[in-house]
């Protein structure tokens, strides 16, 4: 197993040997975006409704000192670049958290939400579903284990979730399916190898597999990559070329075009925040590779990333500045993506 002790001296050097070199003047620039009356936020969910062509987020924290969390829903469109408010209709819904994990259900045209924070560190196990049709929230059976620091991936008809931190900041080390044709979750085995456990994460799927990079424990930053194969229900840790600078809180997402997963910002166990962007390949030869630009955002941890599927880009949204969602950053960008590498 490959993990990096997180410490003063080399969290400073890593930090520092990633500053020199990274801005090319012919790549295409991060442009920032207008947020309108989006209440600026850290730590919230975002997902690309390319059937309607916008953003869709939820949630999150505004930064404020009474750490006042939320649960209001906003649309970016993705042409026009507005912002407005959707407000669903009466009933249930979830309430305010941070640090939760979404996917879409693609053929019930629902956005799914999972597990998350409330207050300073009650983990929270509830899944709830809106549908995108009438704006109806619907609770959902639970994870059998509630979790924040939760990442989440999803082929359309089913999402999955690996580890996150539980109760009093215990890190997870188990995988979880949900099946949207039937709403019901199931621990998927594996042969006794699995990743260590940790919370704040990626997933990604693609072709058959799950794969899985980064994360954190209490104590130990992970900067180790797996891929779970769902048909020999076996996780393989690899190996991929490059590195990746940032290994914990950034805002991440999947490109099923050019099957890369996307890197953008965070931290190392709560320090140095960082605003690279970068792209891991998926597939048969897992590498890193940093994404190429002439201007970027300014570092930040706990954002959302999504990859715009209608108008080829990465839109990043929000985020801390201080480390763990501390300070607060309440802005909005997007980056050109054109053809696959």
């Amino acid at each position: 197993m490959s993990s990096w002790k997180s410490s003063g001296i080399g969290a400073l050097a890593l930090m520092l040997a990633s500053c020199n070199g990274d801005l090319d003047p012919n790549a295409p620039a991060w442009q920032q975006v207008s947020t309108g009356a989006l209440p600026a936020r850290w730590g919230q969910v975002a997902v690309d409704d390319q059937r309607r062509d916008r953003m869709l987020v939820f949630g999150g924290d505004d930064g404020s000192a009474s750490n006042a969390q939320l649960n209001d829903l906003w649309a970016l469109e993705l042409t026009a670049l507005t912002w407005d408010r959707l407000h669903v209709q009466a009933g249930a819904a979830p309430s305010p958290r941070t640090d939760l994990a979404s996917a879409l259900d693609l053929l019930r045209d629902r956005w799914i939400i999972i597990g998350g924070r409330v207050g300073l560190g009650t983990s929270i196990g509830e899944t709830w579903a809106l549908d995108l049709k009438t704006l109806v929230w619907k609770e959902l059976p639970q994870l059998p284990t509630a979790r924040h620091d939760v990442p989440a991936t999803s082929d359309g008809g089913r999402a999955w979730v690996f580890g996150g931190a539980g109760v009093l900041f215990q890190s997870l080390d188990d995988l979880w399916e949900l099946d949207f044709a039937t709403d019901t979750w199931t621990q998927l085995p594996d042969d006794g190898v699995r990743p260590p456990a940790r919370g704040s994460s990626s997933l990604a799927y693609s072709s058959g597999s799950i794969y899985m990079f980064g994360g954190h424990d209490v104590a130990v930053v992970h900067r180790d990559a797996w891929r779970y194969d769902l048909a020999k229900k076996r996780w393989f840790q690899l190996e991929p070329g490059g590195a990746a600078v940032a290994v914990a809180h950034f805002g991440y997402a999947t490109d099923p075009i050019c099957n890369e997963l996307f890197l953008s910002g965070g931290d190392n166990l709560d320090n140095f925040d960082v605003a690279f962007t970068d792209r891991l390949a998926l597939g048969g030869s897992p590498r890193f590779a940093r994404v190429h630009t002439s201007a970027m955002p300014p570092p930040r941890d706990h954002a959302s990333l999504i990859v715009d599927g209608g108008h080829r880009r990465l839109v990043l949204l929000g985020g801390g500045s201080l480390g763990d969602g501390l300070g607060l950053r309440g802005d909005a960008w997007i980056y050109p993506l054109g053809a696959c590498p």
